[in-house]
């Protein structure tokens, strides 16, 4: 019975050694700052939104700048992040031209709208203690026709000095919210209904 019980207490010692850390969830809420004054207009749906393959997966990528990623296995994106980029830029493009009609792509029970964005995301590289870099190509079309409205290319990196996932997720939200700026310029000539 003695040995029972030192044997289930060492295994159990043992098993609480080997525990693995818990999962973290990260998502890409949209900077919050002042808001161009809301107004209605033409339905713009934002997306779909293209990654680098190698980006395409659930754990955050960090990338030390000499061709190698790794995977974050405990810091994970909260929902897959094509669709967290096209939430945070739906919502920046909304705040920054005033257009209270910019959705996410893909809407549920939403047809196409008017106006889409389409969006590639050629570069997005988070290397811990030294900067965050965004490189994306968009354009915005007339869904009737297909026919490319605007449009323009962005690329950019923030600095950072800490390594951790909040401080390197701070930094793409500030990118995201200038390229957020940058896309909802032609909405501001919009005319309004």
């Amino acid at each position: 019975m003695m040995k029972n019980w030192i044997l289930a207490a060492l295994l159990a010692a043992a098993l609480g050694g080997c525990a693995t850390p818990p999962a973290r969830f990260y998502g890409l809420d949209a900077a919050s700052g002042p808001a161009a004054p809301s107004r209605l207009g033409q339905r713009v749906l934002l997306g779909p939104v293209t990654l680098p393959a190698a980006l395409d997966r659930p754990q955050l990528v960090l990338d030390n700048d000499e061709g190698e990623l790794s995977l974050q296995e405990f810091a994970r994106w909260s929902a897959p992040l094509d669709r967290l980029l096209a939430q945070n830029l739906a919502l920046g493009v909304s705040r920054h031209s005033g257009l209270a009609s910019v959705y996410a792509y893909p809407q549920p029970g939403m047809d196409g709208g008017e106006l889409r964005y389409v969006l590639d995301v050629r570069r997005l590289s988070l290397q811990p203690g030294r900067q965050v870099a965004l490189e994306a190509v968009w354009q915005l079309q007339n869904v009737a026709d297909g026919k490319v409205l605007a449009g323009g290319s962005f690329s950019r990196a923030q600095p950072v000095t800490a390594a951790d996932a909040p401080t390197l997720l701070a930094a793409l939200r500030t990118l995201l919210d200038g390229l957020s700026l940058d896309m909802a310029a032609p909405l501001r000539e919009q005319p309004v209904r």
